[in-house]
């Protein structure tokens, strides 16, 4: 990074730290070039020389798994068994380079994880008998009529939710398949042909070809669905209330806005990044139904949702042993009749961390910037030597300019900033 104006030694510090958390943030992969081990050997994250296990006891291994494979399509008639991943939970594939856990003569000798691990299909699946989220709403709003609601809100009234929020692993773990905790086969149970196909697709890519397609590394849109990755960090939000409208606004590499308008319908007529959620309340439940979102990927050896992905989702207010308000409980109903067999569920606990009161606390925007593209099917981070490389924050605009549109043209001579010249008449008195 070249600096454009003279700054102290302070500030100049201060903007290369912060070109570094967000190109850190944009690449996602700390620090690990793609096709390399990390640095230190193969440790993986400071965490020391990872263990390459073998397969456990009294577990036999397949003659082909996807680590020995040359053409994943032609095994489907293993996707199904775990041991095709050896036991690998989807968050171990996608680490599987960056932690090390690749082994010495990748992509073969990767280790094995543990065949236990695992959540049943049953904690996956909705609990309910609704078999779309139209359905789901309207049931739910004829609950809540025959109890004479919905309730309507004033700005002296609407529940006093505002603040920080971060999602608290302690209070519901039994969510955690969607962040890849569930053995891959069961999470394949639950999709159809097509998206069993795409989701071994990313899973092999990711974790035997070493080319993973994260959206932070590239900056591309979030997406809807990535609002519940736990990579993308959107579950810790800032959350603004009003009498028409419920706002969550997160992310770490590029922003997620969610709005919840009450009291309204649908009106989008195409899809949308982050879908079009409409709401009521019932009594102190934020009842949400969100439809025409994006087709998009959760990444991280996860699977992808089409453009029919519709929830049904509840905010309820958490209350400790003295009646105290603590944050939201929050349960969603997955509907996409393309990539999911029958609907499926995710609840967490969200944890109020502060409030509007709080002096220091912010939500800092994100521009989501990168210099990672895809070189020969892997990501790469490009130097300044590269012509694709863009120079953020050194006048990327005129840089262009003057390369492809004023050479060989007559420039005048740059003057000196003032804080420069400044010194320099400082030293003559």
């Amino acid at each position: 990074m070249k600096a454009t104006s003279f700054m102290g030694p302070s500030a100049l510090a201060v903007l290369i730290a912060l070109t570094g958390v967000i190109e850190f943030h944009a690449q996602g992969r700390g620090g690990a070039a793609a096709g390399q081990l990390p640095p230190g050997g193969g440790r993986g994250r400071g965490r020391g020389a990872p263990v390459i296990l073998g397969p456990p006891a009294g577990v036999t291994p397949l003659a082909l798994d996807m680590f020995g494979s040359k053409n994943f399509y032609k095994d489907k008639a293993l996707w199904m068994d775990k041991r095709y991943y050896r036991c690998n939970v989807p968050r171990q594939l996608y680490g599987m380079w960056d932690q090390g856990r690749i082994g010495p003569n990748p992509p073969t000798s990767a280790s094995w994880g543990d065949c236990k691990d695992d959540w049943t299909r049953e904690r996956i699946l909705s609990p309910y008998t609704y078999k779309t989220a139209k359905e789901h709403y309207a049931a739910l709003m004829a609950a809540t009529k025959a109890r004479g609601g919905p309730t309507v809100y004033t700005k002296a009234t609407t529940p006093d939710w505002d603040g920080y929020y971060q999602r608290d692993g302690q209070a519901d773990r039994g969510s955690e398949w969607i962040w890849g905790a569930s053995q891959a086969p069961t999470v394949l149970s639950v999709l159809t042909p097509e998206y069993q196909k795409r989701m071994v697709q990313m899973m092999y890519h990711e974790a035997v070809s070493n080319s993973p397609q994260w959206s932070a590394s590239f900056c591309y849109p979030e997406g809807f669905i990535r609002w519940w990755a736990q990579p993308s960090q959107a579950g810790n939000f800032q959350l603004t209330m009003s009498t028409w409208q419920v706002q969550f606004l997160s992310g770490i590499a590029d922003n997620f806005l969610r709005q919840v308008l009450i009291g309204k319908e649908h009106v989008q007529k195409v899809p949308q990044w982050y879908g079009e959620t409409v709401g009521f309340w019932d009594g102190t439940t934020l009842v949400t139904w969100t439809a025409n979102t994006q087709a998009w990927t959760l990444t991280h050896a996860m699977f992808d949702t089409s453009d029919k992905m519709e929830t049904i989702e509840t905010f309820k207010p958490a209350l400790d042993a003295d009646g105290k308000f603590v944050g939201l409980d929050h349960e969603t109903i997955f509907y996409d009749p393309e990539a999911f067999v029958a609907p499926v569920r995710a609840s967490f606990r969200f944890r109020r961390v502060a409030t509007p009161e709080d002096p220091n606390r912010r939500y800092t925007f994100i521009e989501c910037l990168s210099n990672i593209q895809n070189t020969d099917g892997r990501p790469k981070q490009l130097t300044n030597a590269d012509p694709r490389y863009v120079d953020y924050y050194g006048r990327p605009w005129a840089k262009n300019w003057e390369k492809y549109l004023e050479a060989g043209w007559d420039k005048p001579q740059d003057e000196l900033p003032a804080a420069v010249t400044d010194i320099f008449k400082q030293e003559q008195r």
